[in-house]
Order: C-alpha cells, then sequence, then structure tokens
C-alpha cells in the first residue's frame, strides 16, 4: 500500500481486521505463510518483515487475549493491562523479523 501499511481484511464482513504499521515505504506486496501464522511483507524502504498473526487468530477464534511480556504486555493486573490496550492497542500482529540487506526496493 501506498501508505506504507499491511491490511488485514474481513471480506464477508468488509471489515479491517488489523493495520500492520513499520514499513518506511511503500508496501508492494504480501503473503500468508501456508501453514503458520504468518504474513511476510516487502516494500520499497529495502526490508522484508515477517508478522506473527497468532494473538489476531486467537481473538478471533474468541480465545481470551493473554497480554505477554515477551510480545509487549506487562504481565501485569488485570486493570494496568486494560490502561494498556486502551493506551496502545493490542498486539495482536508482531513483527517477528525484519530482513535487510536489499539494494533497492524489494517487490
Amino acid at each position: 500500500s501506498d501508505d506504507q501499511t499491511v491490511r488485514l481484511w474481513d471480506f464477508q464482513r468488509r471489515t479491517c481486521l488489523s493495520v500492520l504499521t513499520g514499513h518506511n515505504h511503500y508496501v508492494m506486496c504480501a503473503a500468508f505463510h501456508p501453514s503458520e501464522d504468518l504474513i511476510v511483507s516487502a516494500s520499497l524502504d529495502q526490508t522484508v518483515r515477517v508478522w506473527d498473526t497468532n494473538g489476531l487468530r486467537k481473538k478471533q477464534m474468541g480465545e481470551p487475549a493473554v497480554m505477554d511480556p515477551m510480545r509487549g504486555g506487562t504481565g501485569g493486573s488485570s486493570a494496568a493491562m486494560n490502561v494498556q490496550q486502551e493506551l496502545f492497542g493490542t498486539n495482536d500482529v508482531v513483527v517477528k523479523y525484519v530482513l535487510e540487506g536489499h539494494d533497492r526496493g524489494v517487490n
């Protein structure tokens, strides 16, 4: 996308499930992993990003969101977690890897 994001859509409900931010230039393509909860995106910012969508899948399946300190959560009390979710959103999708080294944009 020209807005430097990857957007995940529920096409049946016509709603945006998540906006993946982190690229610094146009995102040229994205693909789902065939068996893992991963998305790979490529950008003109010369990077490939691997996104972990496990949290989003769990949310869509109705499983309770667990704020994991290793994935950006606080690991604190329920009230503290609710405040953090309101301020910063949940970590439904997180960047797992940023692959750098291309001399030009990645298509």
